[in-house]
């Protein structure tokens, strides 16, 4: 290869690299203003709901390095971990629908 194809690759790695980081920031940008809604507010409801279900995957995943050598337990694992993670990212995405917050108790008096 020549020293323009060369040059080429270069522009274009650059130019992802760029366009990367800048949504890298957009979307903490997007998170932090989100946490700042009301509690109430479906969106925030919604990430919340989210970051739950992401940090359940990722604790089930790292659980499983330890749980491995384990005989007769790392089989149980190895079949309830992703029906209980089934199960959980299913309910996240049955109850997307229904993101009418709850309504407080009525307060009776003055």
């Amino acid at each position: 290869m020549d020293t323009s194809t060369w040059a080429t690759i270069e522009e274009i790695v650059r130019d992802l690299l760029i366009f990367v980081a800048f949504m890298a920031v957009l979307l903490v940008a997007l998170v932090m203003i989100i946490s700042m809604l009301p509690a109430d507010n479906p969106l925030k409801r919604t990430l919340t709901a989210l970051s739950y279900r992401v940090g359940a995957t990722a604790a089930v995943g790292a659980l499983a390095i330890p749980i491995e050598p384990i005989p007769g337990l790392d089989a149980v694992y190895d079949i309830g971990a992703p029906i209980l993670l089934i199960w959980y990212w299913y309910t996240f995405f049955r109850n997307m629908g229904r993101t009418e917050p709850e309504k407080p108790a009525r307060q009776i008096g003055p």
